[in-house]
């Protein structure tokens, strides 16, 4: 998949797709030696290539953090800024444009994420007065919920996600579930969901597809070693009640991380359904990306494509309107089609910072 060109060391940090015409990857580019200080890089796809969206209008000194739309005139971004709070975007069809927000006067709010669901309605992790939030669009106004109940730390959380049913889960030092308002809460509630155990380990992202159903990703540094010591890759599928691990013998590989989790397509209309597709880093042959494929009944490993430089995927997302059919011919055997057609972006490992350069490619 070629891509345009960016200025010297650049990451895609996010991709989105609304349909197979139409998705968004931002990130950040010319990112010092330190790893801090670059400006923000945005991309489009119009179904034919992806090519770059102008954001100098913003004026944003910092990083694209994270997108998501449904639709042309349904899509959200949020961005750094090193001179001020955190930048709310909407997309207007041809660039985007800033928003205002509650609490974008004051320089310590923090937003991270983005997501948005079908019916339009959008959320953002943050730090909002100094606690962990959602900033939650109704369609009309922006509103902060209420503090994460008991929070491990005061950050904000650095994911969320929407079930099909309509919970909005973060992904931070808690795992947590808003759920929109119903009698006796009409502004809607928490619940603290049980924690993912394990020495030095961080969830990255999470699937939610029913309350029973859910799938986390992420790594984990266990106890000690040397400096530079690689972590082992986490997933682990949650039943309602408690986790349970999947065991890193079964896994395609086992040292790395796991980084992004996508659905796959569920039936006729594409439409995003159960597990689909993992994205992260492969410690032992980053060669090209390697990818967990649901099988249906297993996670199997496939490959993306080499194109002679170390990959590390920051995140995957499922194309809408693909995954109808049953044709195959993926490595394991998979239908690619049943499953769903996924972006994937990331950048280059392994080389001086000032050489780093985004990748992104399909997947199916």
């Amino acid at each position: 998949m070629s891509a345009p060109a960016a200025a010297p060391a650049s990451r895609l940090l996010s991709v989105s797709a609304a349909s197979e015409e139409l998705a968004w990857a931002v990130g950040e580019q010319g990112v010092p030696a330190q790893g801090t200080g670059g400006s923000p890089l945005a991309l489009r796809w119009d179904g034919t290539e992806w090519s770059h969206t102008d954001v100098g209008h913003l004026g944003l000194n910092g990083s694209l953090r994270a997108v998501s739309g449904t639709s042309p005139d349904t899509a959200w971004a949020v961005g750094e800024d090193r001179d001020g709070p955190d930048r709310l975007l909407r997309w207007d069809g041809g660039t985007w444009r800033q928003v205002r927000y509650p609490g974008d006067d004051d320089p310590a709010t923090v937003l991270t994420w983005v997501a948005v669901g079908g019916d339009g309605r959008a959320w953002v992790t943050g730090q909002h007065e100094g606690q962990p939030k959602l900033l939650r669009f109704d369609g009309d106004k922006w509103r902060w919920t209420p503090p994460i109940p008991g929070a491990t730390s005061p950050n904000a959380p650095w994911r969320v996600r929407v079930s099909p049913s309509g919970g909005v889960h973060t992904v931070g030092w808690d795992l947590a579930r808003w759920d929109e308002g119903t009698a006796p809460a009409p502004h809607g509630s928490w619940t603290v969901l049980p924690p993912l155990t394990g020495i030095r380990l961080g969830v990255s992202d999470l699937l939610p597809t029913a309350p029973d159903d859910m799938w986390a990703v992420g790594a984990a540094f266990g106890v000690g070693g040397p400096p530079g010591k690689p972590p082992s890759v986490v997933l682990a599928h949650f039943d309602g009640t408690e986790w349970a691990h999947v065991a890193g013998d079964t896994l395609p590989f086992k040292i790395g991380s796991l980084n992004a989790i996508a659905p796959g397509g569920a039936g006729a209309d594409g439409a995003a359904g159960g597990p689909g597709l993992i994205g992260g880093w492969d410690f032992w042959d980053d060669s090209s990306a390697h990818y967990l494929r649901w099988s249906g009944t297993e996670w199997a490993g496939e490959r993306g494509a080499a194109d002679g430089v170390d990959a590390y995927v920051r995140d995957v997302a499922h194309i809408p309107g693909t995954g109808a059919g049953t044709d195959s011919g993926t490595s394991t055997g998979t239908s690619t089609a049943t499953q769903g057609g996924a972006w994937s972006v990331g950048h280059t490992r392994n080389v001086p910072a000032a050489e780093v350069r985004f990748r992104i490619e399909r997947y199916g």
